[in-house]
């Protein structure tokens, strides 16, 4: 829908701000550039960025109240906002726009900070109030929609991205906190509320901020299992279909055109086939890249056949990749080595041509188990639960077994209870691995000191369950949405994801392992739940994830390109590039397959030289518009 940027100053000095907000506003044009606008005070400068979507006439940010005390800035969408609406009218209050912005102020001025428990949706919100001076800052449930902020000795600085912080003046610049490198390493991101750099923050997930002299941050909505083990299977089924349709429904509340991303699996194909249902003439959205293996075309044109929509296929090749890089990196803000972001920037740039909006299935994985590790889980926690003098002579074998061997995987996970063995979807880089690349490694930093935390509030979850909840905590917010969120907003395309609701969470909750994982196959209930409406390919094909194939390519193609980079980019302080260019080397004769490596390396450099080492150029970049 947008984007902000907020200033808060405490003294009365905010009007010394002007020209860095506008600055920041700027640098965050790509999020709204339908309008722009700037709220001053002595204490508070907001500066909003809009891509008109709702109340196309109405709907101007910074909205400001009718009795002039309370100033706001609103990006994402609200899709209860009309019953609120109607909630507040019948209590007297009258409006003068039909937009969210005006309902959820006049919220807060009613109910207060606790008010943002009524929001069904997503968003990132700031409110100011001028005669209490104070901030009120607040994040959706699931963290789709980001809110950043810094704190300085005169007060708070918000923005919808961390880069606008290129343009904040009392900040010395982008640095690397060395921990949060290493942990990238392990995850391939960093993980929320942290950013890769030392006093940047991104608020929780599901959690407000009152802000006056100090920060005070509180989480509304807790996340939690409690299956359901009396409801029978059907009912849950039929809930669950029922909830799903609504939830499309209620995300497809738009006065502008929208589509739908399609890939060719089960989570797209049902948000496709509803909203097709909903809106005969919606378009879907496919990419893939003209090398065997890395498209889902084919597959994703018998869905939309099926269907009988409009289908849009983009297929992309190495120049497409290549000429994107760099500009895939700068928008993710922090780095992020997940190469399926290259897709997702080509797939929002050819939507953007079409439409304003797109439904996507995000979220669907952690809600109904989508990925095959959850389902191995069962396997390993057969081993985990064996007496210790089975387990014993077991450890003796896994470690006699030589690398690659059938078997030797999952027993060793099974050799390890779930908190040790999984911290998120991605895993690259044991520490013994890290120890002989990364020059600031620290043997007493480890990747599962930001899991413990998860995990001790699983007491009582099966091992799936807690390895959802850990996805729902690390992988979903820091990885899959931050890819969602930026790559999209970059081609000024809203992206919202209907899987990730709660009315949606209500029911996913309360499912059983066996509804989620049935008969060796992930997400069971909600394949079963649509059924009827998809063809039976769709029902049963695996999970492919828009795959980009870096793999192929660093063997041959981008080999040279890749050696280039670890010579030319590589951040002495940080990264061996002698050891870089070995797994380079590796990869490419075919001896390990390290392409996931070799890529999380190649995106911290490049992210080190945009917005550090070359962070001159950068700014000229933003400035001239070719960022």
């Amino acid at each position: 829908m947008c984007g902000f940027a907020g200033i808060f100053e405490k003294n009365g000095n905010a009007l010394e701000y002007i020209s860095e907000i506008e600055k920041m506003s700027n640098c965050i044009r790509h999020r709204g550039p339908d309008d722009s606008k700037i709220y001053k005070d002595e204490n508070a400068l907001f500066a909003f960025r809009r891509l008109s979507i709702i109340d196309l006439d109405g709907g101007v940010q910074p909205f400001i109240s009718k009795c002039g005390e309370y100033a706001s800035v609103f990006n994402g969408e609200i899709y209860n906002y009309r019953d609120l609406k109607k909630e507040l009218e019948d209590q007297g209050v009258s409006f003068s726009t039909n937009s969210e912005i005006e309902v959820i102020v006049n919220l807060y001025m009613r109910e207060g900070a606790d008010f943002v428990s009524k929001l069904r949706g997503m968003f990132a919100i700031l409110i100011y109030d001028k005669k209490k001076k104070t901030i009120f800052a607040a994040r959706d449930p699931f963290g789709i929609k980001p809110l950043y902020y810094r704190i300085f000795d005169g007060g708070i600085k918000f923005s919808s991205e961390m880069k606008a912080f290129f343009f904040d003046e009392d900040y010395k610049g982008f640095d690397v906190n060395k921990e949060r490198l290493q942990n990238y390493f392990t995850f391939q991101y960093v993980t929320e509320p942290d950013t890769i750099t030392e006093t940047i923050k991104i608020l929780p997930k599901g959690s407000y901020m009152l802000f006056d002299e100090k920060a005070e941050i509180k989480e509304y909505y807790v996340q939690s299992f409690a299956p359901d083990v009396k409801t029978a299977y059907e009912t849950k089924r039929a809930k669950l279909r029922e909830v799903v349709e609504e939830s499309v429904s209620a995300h497809m509340l738009s006065d502008v055109p929208l589509g739908s991303f399609l890939s060719s699996g089960i989570d797209s194909a049902v948000i496709t086939a509803v909203a097709s249902k909903l809106q005969p003439g919606i378009k879907a959205f496919t990419v893939g890249f003209n090398v065997k293996g890395y498209t889902e075309l084919a597959d994703a044109k018998d869905i939309s056949s099926h269907l009988d929509i409009d289908h849009v296929l983009l297929e992309c090749n190495l120049n497409d990749f290549l000429n994107s890089y760099e500009r895939v990196i700068y928008h993710l803000d922090s780095p992020v080595a997940d190469p399926s972001v290259v897709a997702i920037y080509l797939i929002s740039k050819e939507a953007s041509r079409h439409v304003k909006v797109v439904l996507s299935g995000e979220g669907s994985d952690e809600m109904f188990a989508g990925y095959r590790i959850y389902d191995s889980s069962r396997a390993a926690d057969k081993i985990s639960n064996l007496p210790c003098l089975i387990k014993s002579p077991l450890k003796l074998i896994h470690s006699m077994m030589p690398a690659g061997m059938k078997g030797k995987q999952l027993l060793e996970r099974g050799l390890v209870p779930v908190e040790k063995r999984f911290v998120g979807n991605s895993f690259i880089f044991t520490e013994k691995e890290k120890k002989k690349f990364l020059k600031t490694f620290d043997p007493n930093v480890s990747f599962t000191d930001r899991t413990e935390s998860i995990y001790a509030k699983t007491d009582g979850y099966s091992s799936v369950m807690k390895m959802q909840y850990c996805d729902f905590n690390t992988w979903l917010p820091s990885d899959i949405l931050v890819k969602g969120d930026r790559l999209s907003m970059a081609n000024a395309l809203e992206v919202r994801v209907p899987f990730l609701d709660k009315k949606v969470y209500e029911v996913a909750r309360e499912l059983c392992d066996g509804d989620k994982l049935n008969n060796n196959t992930t997400k069971y209930i909600l394949r079963d739940a649509f059924r009827d409406i998809l063809n039976p390919e769709t029902i049963v094909r695996p999970k492919l994830g828009y795959p980009v194939p870096v793999r192929v390519w660093l063997k041959d193609e981008l080999y040279d390109w890749a050696r280039e980079k670890i010579i030319n980019e590589s951040v002495e302080e940080y990264i061996d590039k002698n050891a870089a260019l070995k797994l380079l080397e590796e990869h490419r004769t075919g001896k390990r397959d390290l392409y996931h490596e070799i890529w999380s390396i190649l995106v911290f450099n490049t992210w080190h030289k945009l917005y550090i080492s070359d962070k001159d150029e950068t700014i000229r970049k933003i400035n001239s518009g070719e960022f």
